[in-house]
């Protein structure tokens, strides 16, 4: 789990809880636009009162974005009536994760160097 800014123990444990029980909350939603959602990580806010959900999407980003956000309020709830021990569960904002998209980019430049060192070895 990778977490973006400077955070505490405390921020660590909710955002892991968080990134847990939404991903299974998304699973069991019905929306046909949310298939093929996953749940890559979650960060809170230094307050604890805003939660950033980063999601992979396969398929149409813009109408399964929308519709997670649209659902943010249902799932929150869920959420609070899974973790009763949490006191005030934070609003829930679904972005797009860009890190897969990036790694996958800086392995097709190696694979790109490689090539041209395997075209110039032979």
């Amino acid at each position: 789990m990778s977490f973006r800014g400077g955070t505490s123990h405390r921020s660590e444990r909710i955002a892991s809880v968080i990134k847990r029980d939404v991903s299974v909350i998304v699973d069991s939603l019905s929306d046909p636009r949310i298939r093929g959602v996953s749940v890559i990580d979650a960060e809170m806010s230094r307050d604890l009162k805003y939660a950033t959900v980063f999601v992979a999407i396969d398929g149409d980003d813009k109408s399964a974005l929308a519709a997670l956000n649209g659902s943010a309020g249902y799932i929150r709830r869920q959420l609070a009536e899974t973790n009763s021990e949490m006191c005030g569960v934070p609003r829930l904002n679904f972005v797009i994760d860009k890190s897969q998209a990036y790694y996958e980019r800086i392995e097709q430049v190696i694979k790109g160097f490689h090539e041209d060192d395997e075209k110039h070895d032979g």
